[in-house]
Parts: structure tokens; C-alpha cells; sequence
């Protein structure tokens, strides 16, 4: 079962991890009228139009030297999320998998994409792993009992090999809503026909469980950041209803509530004009942490800094 983590505890987990971790890169995959045709592999000429991400990264050593190289592509139709990867490997046709596995075998030990894709925090998320021969496993988190209805198409080639992935709308609308986005992360595991020489790379190491490229699926409307703030406002002051709150909480929540007017009236924004708020809703994150953290040392020493 999937137990998600409190909008608080998330929220901090981002500001502590802000300094640590590598800043996320930023995406838009393209909105298109008319959906891929699956069946057609990367031959459908949708895809000349889809957001292209190499996934070069090497899982394990320094560099970005692969032996394997592998491009994804993305894009939305309807919604519906399509994921393709093109995947270099000189032994092709013959790869390192075994046809006819059962569903959630472990697959991922061979020639295979491991696909993550999450909602706003990260915290829902889905792996879908596809291998050379088609096989499949998902899970939802770490959870592999869950079973998605969900579509894949393989074709082997001379030279290289590729998958399509369709996510449809009932997965999809459950880690995404219109002009928001999606956290990503994919790795590629190859290796020489017999299994030796094999490598892992990723879009953004470390890649299992990590998704954490962000992407736009057509538009990028900052309201849901609004939403999100208000719903840690709404949960502070539920939590801090009888305290006496500090001197400046009255003008930081103040700032925060025109925060999230502004989100709401928005509408559809440029790339760069998302990213400045999402900085500024970092901001009003960690300020709404240290109040947080400001009225329960004052429960401990009292206002004059003295232990009761």
C-alpha cells in the first residue's frame, strides 16, 4: 500500500535538500492534436516533434563516456503521457534478455528501460521497466503488486532497438493536472548479447526510485504551486491555533497569501517565468519552516530565551 508522506515533512525534505542535491533541469514536452500510433514504433512521425533527453549519465564511474547510448523522447496527447527510447546496441538484433517472462519478473537485471515518472513532489510515482524481449514490470513506488493497464510496443533493429510507452489518462491524471508537471528519471541497463560488458546509465544518476527531472506536458501554469502553499498555510495555522505567534508571522503570511493570488490568476506562463516563482515559493517554504520552528523554541525558553 502506498503511504504518502505529509506536505510538511516533503516540503522541509526539499529545503534541506536543496543544498545538497544537484538542481533538477526543467523540461516542456510538446501538446500534440494527435496521439502516436504505437504500433509504429519511433516511425510515426509524431515523435520528429517529441522533447528529446539523451540518457548518457553513467550509473556507476566517473564521466559520461557510454558504451550503450540511449535518447528518450516525450510528449502528451490528450491525456495520455507517450515515452520512447531509441537504445544503441552494436549486437542488435541479438540482446541480452529471455522472451516470455512472467509479469514483474526480474527483468531488470538485463537489456531493459526502467522508466520513473511522479507527480509534483515526487512522492507518487510509478516505475514501468520494459526489457528487449517486451517483457514488463511496473510497481507503484516500491510497491511491484501493483498492476498498471498500461501500453508498450518493442521492435529490435539493426544496431539499436526501441521501446514506446503509452501512459493513459487514468495513471497519468493521477500524477499530473493541466499546465502543472511531472517528475521524471529513466535508466538504461545494456549490455553485449551474452550478458557481459553491461553498463547503467541515467538520465539524472542516481536513477532507481529518483525521479526528479521536471517536465511540462504542454503548458506550465503556476497555480498549483499557489495551491500547494496554501494548503502548508492552512496546515500551520490548524497546527499553531492557540500559540502565540511570532511578531512577523502576521506580514509573512500576508506575503504569502498575495503569493498565491498571483499563482491563481496567472495563467499559462513562460519556462523561465515558472522557475522564478517556483523560487519564490521555496522561499516562503523555508520562511513558513522557520516559524514553524521559531513558536516551538519559544514553547521551550519562553520569549526571553530562558528554558521553562
Amino acid at each position: 500500500m502506498h503511504h504518502h508522506q505529509s506536505l510538511a515533512a516533503f516540503l522541509f525534505g526539499c529545503v534541506l535538500s536543496a543544498a545538497s542535491a544537484a538542481e533538477p533541469r526543467w523540461f516542456v514536452a510538446p501538446a500534440l492534436d494527435h496521439a502516436p500510433d504505437i504500433e509504429r514504433g519511433l516511425a510515426d512521425p509524431a515523435w520528429a516533434k517529441a522533447l528529446k533527453i539523451p540518457i548518457a549519465k553513467l550509473e556507476d564511474g566517473p564521466g559520461d563516456t557510454t558504451k550503450y547510448p540511449t535518447e528518450s523522447y516525450w510528449l502528451r496527447a490528450g491525456g495520455s503521457l507517450f515515452v520512447a527510447f531509441k537504445c544503441t546496441n552494436p549486437g542488435s538484433p541479438s540482446l541480452w534478455a529471455t522472451a516470455n517472462q512472467l509479469r514483474d519478473s526480474n527483468i531488470y537485471t538485463k537489456e531493459c528501460i526502467e522508466l520513473y515518472v511522479g507527480d509534483f513532489a515526487g512522492d507518487l510515482y510509478y516505475q514501468l521497466v520494459v526489457d528487449a524481449c517486451g517483457n514488463l514490470f511496473d510497481g507503484q513506488r516500491t510497491d511491484s503488486k501493483w498492476n498498471g493497464d498500461w501500453k508498450r510496443k518493442v521492435e529490435r533493429q539493426a544496431g539499436c532497438w526501441t521501446v514506446v510507452y503509452e501512459i493513459p489518462a487514468p495513471i497519468l491524471s493521477t500524477i499530473w493536472e493541466q499546465g502543472s508537471l511531472i517528475t521524471i528519471n529513466a535508466t538504461r541497463h545494456g549490455s553485449n548479447p551474452d550478458g557481459s560488458g553491461g553498463e547503467v546509465t541515467a538520465l539524472s544518476p542516481p536513477g532507481a526510485h529518483s525521479p526528479k527531472e521536471r517536465v511540462f506536458l504542454g503548458s506550465s501554469n503556476p497555480a498549483l504551486l499557489g495551491t500547494k502553499l496554501a494548503q502548508a498555510v492552512t496546515a500551520f495555522q490548524a497546527n499553531f491555533a492557540k500559540a502565540q505567534l511570532p511578531q512577523s508571522a502576521s506580514e509573512k503570511l500576508a506575503a504569502m497569501a498575495a503569493f498565491e493570488s498571483t499563482c491563481a490568476g496567472a495563467g499559462e506562463v513562460s519556462l523561465v517565468g515558472y522557475q522564478a516563482l517556483f523560487a519564490q515559493y521555496v522561499q516562503f517554504v523555508r520562511r513558513l519552516k522557520g516559524l514553524e520552528q521559531e513558536i516551538v523554541l519559544n514553547n521551550i525558553f519562553g520569549g526571553n530565551g530562558n528554558a521553562r
